[in-house]
């Protein structure tokens, strides 16, 4: 029987706080290993399917030192159906890279899309950017 999506929300919640403190073991069972699954994530670029999407989130994990600090979320919008789920947030933290001698405020806008496979909710999407502040185009 598949998870209450709430309920695989409270999971990734936990693996999201697990991985910006530098431990991807909770995340990586969620993801999944299809090769329509894709990231564009908050350190940019872009990765589809398992085979590069494993590795470059192992890398970003591997970018995050240890706080102990949970990420908060703020969702803007969720939508479940039948098999597929999304939702829009904000998620906030004061995380520490392991380029930079103090923790920082770490917030990102962040667009997920999930999909039931094999009964269980996986991220088959993430979409995740620093959120700035609004600014007018400048000339170049």
């Amino acid at each position: 029987m598949t998870e209450d999506f709430e309920a695989f929300l409270r999971r990734f919640e936990a693996a999201n706080s697990a991985f910006v403190n530098g431990d991807p073991s909770l995340w990586m069972p969620l993801v999944s290993r299809s090769e329509q699954t894709s990231i564009f994530g908050g350190f940019g670029g872009q990765e589809v399917g398992w085979s590069e999407i494993g590795p470059r989130y192992e890398w970003a994990a591997a970018q995050f030192r240890d706080t102990g600090n949970p990420v908060e979320f703020e969702y803007l919008d969720k939508h479940v159906g039948v098999d597929t789920a999304y939702t829009v947030a904000i998620e906030r933290c004061t995380v520490h890279h392991v380029t930079q001698p103090e923790p920082v405020p770490h917030v990102l806008r962040a667009t997920m899309i999930f999909r039931i496979e094999d009964d269980d909710w996986k991220i088959t999407h993430r979409h995740a950017d620093p959120l700035n502040p609004k600014a007018s185009p400048t000339a170049g």
